[in-house]
């Protein structure tokens, strides 16, 4: 490979939201986090680059996402994902998590209904709850050992007039499927013909194994749709803080944008635009190269699941880098914190699937964009835990 992937770095004390969790933990030299979305690989040295240089000219000013920024977008989104938008499309906010907080107050009043399909990133109950919404929960269903839409469900939720938004996750976080067309297609009918707006938060459309295809871009048109993009998860540069959000729909865009004025925010962070242009223009090679790495890591340990340790249902992994585990054959006690108990009987830190509500109180997710020697440890721990505790 071109790239490094393979480095293993400590980050600890540099204000990272996951490394600081191991802090909890006495021996904390020995506890590696596995949890919060962001990859343990650097970003591409081309990005790296691009921010240093900025960094030098010495002006941080206001900056805002004008013409040469969006057509960078404009040219990836139609090379790497054959979708056609035009630069008015985009909007730019403070991250994916406030444009949902965004999107809820521009397009729906108090008490109107938010759906949501659990088990799932748990700031989309957030969005809805926090701004005095009703939360209206249509939970993903198995079939197979693989996630599917409930779609008898969400048709009855989106004919209930007080139902105006649902906020889908695709590809889906926690479970890692890429839905298909097809999926994508009955999703979007049932909510075009109720009238309910769908914001769709695509962040990890580029980590992909299957075929990702954006929901308004089916050929039926994405009047009723707001996607939310950003080069976050892809490049692994989540602190940047700054997403991309297409609304093809003018009114829907007007009122979005309306609503950010009145939220009070305007601006993109500075190192955001080369951070952009850089990733846009120069990293495809080593975006491959991230998703091959990430494939081969998922393949590694589900072979070592189904050999080692059957008893843990692993769900197929279609999209994203997180692994979503049921772990209900390990006998821990049901007011215990999964995370706390993984930690402790590992030395890595996952997330307790009850955050994302759904069937996730028997569930851990665990990051697996890290290098092959951190996996190959964490089988190792979780084998031995796997031994003294299942079953």
């Amino acid at each position: 490979m071109k790239y490094d992937f393979s480095s293993i770095t400590d980050r600890r004390g540099t204000g990272s939201f996951k490394w600081a969790q191991v802090e909890a933990y006495p021996e904390s030299d020995a506890v590696y986090p596995l949890s919060t979305a962001d990859m343990e690989f650097s970003a591409p040295p081309e990005i790296r680059n691009a921010c240093a240089e900025f960094a030098q000219r010495g002006f941080y000013c206001y900056t805002e996402g004008d013409g040469s920024y969006k057509k960078d977008i404009c040219d990836f989104m139609l090379r790497r994902h054959n979708w056609k938008i035009q630069p008015e499309w985009i909007v730019n906010t403070y991250g994916i998590v406030s444009a949902l907080h965004t999107a809820v107050k521009a397009f729906t009043d108090e008490n109107d209904g938010v759906i949501a399909m659990p088990p799932v990133y748990a700031h989309f109950y957030d969005a809805a709850r926090l701004t005095g919404r009703k939360l209206v929960k249509v939970p993903l269903v198995i079939n197979g050992g693989r996630y599917e839409i409930d779609f008898a469900g969400l048709e009855e939720a989106c004919k209930r007039p007080e139902n105006k938004m649902l906020i889908f996750c695709s590809p889906h976080n926690p479970v890692g499927r890429v839905w298909t067309r097809d999926e994508l297609l009955r999703t979007l009918k049932i909510c075009r013909e109720n009238g309910v707006i769908i914001v769709s938060d695509e962040i990890h459309f580029d980590i992909t194994k299957n075929e990702h295809t954006v929901i308004s871009n089916l050929g039926e048109g994405g009047d009723n749709c707001v996607i939310c993009t950003a080069v976050s998860k892809s490049f692994n540069v989540a602190g940047l803080a700054t997403s991309n959000i297409i609304i093809e729909n003018d009114r829907l865009r007007r009122l979005f944008t309306k609503q950010i004025e009145a939220d009070g925010y305007s601006c993109i962070n500075a190192f955001a635009y080369p951070a952009t242009h850089a990733a846009y223009t120069a990293c495809d090679s080593w975006l491959d190269e991230m998703n091959e790495c990430v494939n081969k890591n998922f393949e590694i340990f589900e072979n070592a699941l189904k050999s080692e340790m059957p008893e843990i249902f692993f769900c197929p992994r279609e999209g994203t880098y997180m692994a979503w585990l049921d772990v209900s054959c390990f006998n821990i006690p049901d007011s215990a914190d999964k995370a706390d108990f993984f930690a402790k009987n590992t030395g890595f830190i996952p997330n307790d699937g009850a955050w994302f509500e759904g069937d996730g109180t028997s569930h851990i997710r665990v990051n697996l964009a890290v290098a092959e020697e951190t996996l190959r440890r964490f089988i190792t721990a979780l084998k031995k835990c796997y031994d003294k505790y299942a079953g």
